[in-house]
């Protein structure tokens, strides 16, 4: 069975359609990057399989059964692109307390953090931080309590280069343990970090697999509309 799955869903937001017959897989163990120029859909399916957003048809489970039910959210981590971080508590407290919150213990959080290179910031505010640690913060909390779907929305966003090439390097590692599911719409950080991908334009699924089978399609170039428009069907808008 795969660690999570979205088979055939769509979404419209009042006569916005989101997603169109969206299905795609994430492997127990692997990087799979969900990528797509902004607007593409893909923050649409991450809340939809973090079980905050519900499909209007299709299904997502996440092991087997709905992300909504609480135990199955005790399995996903989550961290959004904008993560709404509680500027005033140190970095510390509040991992901590979110990885307790997940069943997890202090240990798993004090773990966290050394993992994610916040050691010497665990006493720190949140707020004192720059957004590329912010981002760091989020990552932890989101797998301290050590879930088995780890879902990452434009997680590197803020980070300098060289913090930027250390992340990816850390992202390898968490997806040879567990399922990751990467948003992006950099085709350069996908190709660092992603064993396979599902590209996404206009809500829906334009090309998925094996992530050189992507990168051939590309050409080497960017993930922006231009691009994507040459995967459509004739005919199609």
């Amino acid at each position: 069975m795969d660690a999570a799955s979205v088979t055939k869903v769509h979404k419209s937001f009042g006569s916005r359609v989101a997603l169109r017959d969206v299905s795609l897989q994430l492997p127990k163990c692997g990087v799979v990057g969900l990528l797509g120029p902004n607007g593409a859909g893909k923050s649409t399916v991450i809340r939809m399989l973090a079980g905050v957003l519900q499909p209007d048809s299709g299904t997502v489970l996440v092991g087997g059964k709905p992300p909504s039910q609480v135990d199955v959210r005790a399995r996903i981590g989550w961290l959004p692109e904008h993560n709404p971080l509680p500027l005033h508590r140190t970095v510390q407290d509040w991992v901590v307390e979110a990885c307790k919150s997940r069943g997890g213990a202090r240990k798993q959080a004090f773990d966290a953090l050394d993992r994610c290179d916040l050691a010497l910031h665990a006493n720190r505010p949140i707020g004192a931080l720059s957004k590329g640690w912010r981002q760091l913060v989020g990552l932890s909390a989101a797998v301290a309590h050590e879930p088995d779907v780890l879902i990452l929305d434009e997680p590197s966003t803020g980070m300098d280069p060289l913090r930027r090439r250390w992340f990816r390097s850390l992202l390898r590692e968490l997806g040879a343990e567990r399922s990751v599911l990467l948003s992006s719409h950099l085709l350069d950080e996908a190709e660092r970090v992603c064993d396979e991908a599902v590209l996404l334009s206009e809500g829906s699924v334009r090309a998925s697999g094996p992530l050189t089978h992507i990168l051939a399609l590309s050409g080497g170039g960017d993930l922006d509309e231009a691009f994507v428009q040459t995967l459509m069907p004739k005919g199609a808008k």
